[in-house]
């Protein structure tokens, strides 16, 4: 295994005004024309899930009308078909952990601990590579994405010490490196409307089609949208009554974005909304 090492990047940040849009950034969609594609109030489908992905904690995008799924306990990954609304298929990769992230690229599946440890590997495949991060040391992670712009995994930070709090890791697939992508700051999330205290990404996806990174709070029950600068575009408020306990968020190449939420008492379900052009 290569020896994982950290580049650190200088990430400039900038603190917004009093309101859920922040300013103006030099990237090609801005804080003030920037609509949000999707209306959150109002789901286009609500999938509900069986007993064994009451604790959903991740989700990402497989193939046509097909997610993978995992939850934060056993090493199974569930693949969900949204068409017959059940799982088809499931495939083990271990034991037992605590999972929190999962994120399917060029064929591999990748799914996040939340020590910082990504297990890679091909749907039911007994060959399973397990790579420690070396995060810094107290840090628990929940979310794992995928930018395709720069070929990295996108892992967010749950709780941090330090320069990692309210950070954005990424793991890079070409030469097996770890680079801080970006950190928020409690000034920009106060602009934004966001109490600092409740910002716990449990989430993070990469839109396919604009290129923003769109997090998921559970704790505070949040939608941020960011860009690679760290400049904090969007943000909305969650119905706790539509989304028990927020865990997972991934995208359809189309666009149309999935939400899936834990049982807390109940069912795990994913919600849908259909992208707006």
């Amino acid at each position: 295994m290569n020896r994982l090492f950290f580049g650190i990047l200088l990430l400039l940040t900038g603190c917004g005004p009093s309101s859920k849009k922040t300013e103006k950034t030099e990237t090609s969609t801005s804080a003030q024309d920037f609509k949000l594609p999707y209306r959150l109030t109002t789901p286009n489908e609500n999938y509900t899930l069986p007993k064994e992905l009451k604790e959903i904690s991740g989700l990402t995008y497989y193939k046509e009308e097909k997610l993978l799924c995992v939850q934060d306990e056993e090493a199974v990954v569930y693949v969900f078909d949204t068409k017959k609304g059940k799982v088809v298929e499931d495939f083990g990769f271990g034991g037992y952990g605590d999972f929190e992230g999962i994120e399917y690229v060029d064929g591999q599946v990748h799914v996040l601990e939340s020590n910082g440890t990504l297990f890679q590997f091909k749907p039911e495949s007994t060959q399973i590579e397990k790579t420690k991060t070396d995060l810094p040391k107290k840090t628990e992670v929940e979310g794992l994405g995928y930018d395709p712009k720069i070929k990295r995994l996108l892992i967010a930070v749950k709780n941090g010490k330090g320069s990692s709090d309210k950070a954005v890791y990424s793991f890079d697939l070409l030469n097996r490196a770890v680079y801080k992508e970006m950190s928020l700051s409690d000034e920009q999330l106060k602009g934004a409307g966001i109490d600092p205290k409740t910002f716990k990404p449990s989430g993070i996806a990469v839109h396919p089609i604009t290129g923003e990174w769109y997090m998921l709070t559970s704790a505070g029950k949040r939608l941020l949208i960011t860009n690679q600068k760290a400049n904090i575009i969007y943000s909305e408020p969650l119905d706790p009554k539509a989304f028990r306990q927020p865990e997972g968020i991934c995208f359809a190449p189309n666009g149309d974005l999935y939400i899936s939420s834990e049982g807390d008492g109940g069912k795990g379900y994913i919600l849908k909304f259909t992208y707006q052009k």
